[in-house]
């Protein structure tokens, strides 16, 4: 605005404060691109990928704005020591495309933080999920706390509620694979006792008889030189 109203007025008292401001300029703008680029490569991971395309060419455009703001000083000191009508028109060019570019990044900026949120909305969000997953991170300490207690409890108790059930459980098994043993009716006892009899006093050798006998002696009129050994059961 001082070069655009210096067209006219063609003082040197102008001329030397829009050189001063240029000079300002480029200390300002210098510190804000180093600036810029620190808060968007910390919030650089927590953009969606349109955010992320809008930064980038936010960076590619504040860097030409730094380069730009040096050429600027370069020609207005150029300007003011030709003293030349084209050299001032050279320089009002440059200094409009220069202005232009920067109400640009200026309004590139404002979108980036306000609308997608660079370094404000994703931190402030994170924050308040940190915050509180911290307090549910001190409850869950909390319940298991309790939780310790309760089972220390329980297994003090246990024991011997554990012995009685594993001895109940230990004698009903045993019952349960003791063998049965099989009674057969007592009615077919003797004849099978008496058949068997039978077959072993005819089917028997000498030898295997009983040793128990009993001598009967013959009877009268019968001449025998021994007794007869019957054997007894």
């Amino acid at each position: 605005i001082i070069e655009l109203i210096n067209l006219k007025a063609k003082k040197p008292a102008v001329s030397i404060v829009s050189l001063f401001l240029l000079t300002l300029a480029i200390i300002v703008y210098v510190g804000a691109f180093f600036t810029g680029k620190a808060d968007g490569s910390h919030a650089f991971s927590l953009l969606t990928p349109e955010a992320k395309e809008e930064l980038k060419f936010h960076k590619l455009l504040g860097t030409y704005l730094v380069y730009g703001s040096g050429i600027l000083l370069l020609l207005k000191a150029g300007a003011m020591a030709i003293r030349r009508a084209w050299a001032r028109n050279v320089f009002i060019f440059f200094l409009l495309i220069f202005i232009a570019t920067l109400l640009k990044q200026g309004k590139d900026g404002g979108e980036l933080v306000y609308e997608y949120g660079v370094n404000v909305k994703p931190v402030m969000a994170l924050q308040d999920r940190l915050d509180d997953m911290q307090f549910d991170m001190e409850d869950l300490k909390e319940e298991l706390v309790k939780a310790k207690a309760e089972c220390e409890q329980k297994s003090k108790s246990a024991p011997t509620s554990l012995d009685e059930n594993a001895s109940s459980s230990t004698a009903i098994e045993l019952n349960e694979s003791a063998p049965q043993e099989k009674m057969e009716p007592s009615s077919q006892a003797p004849a099978e006792s008496n058949d068997s009899n039978i077959s072993s006093d005819s089917s028997a050798p000498a030898e295997t008889a009983p040793s128990t006998y009993r001598q009967v002696a013959p009877p009268a009129g019968m001449t025998t030189p021994a007794t007869v050994q019957i054997p007894t059961h």
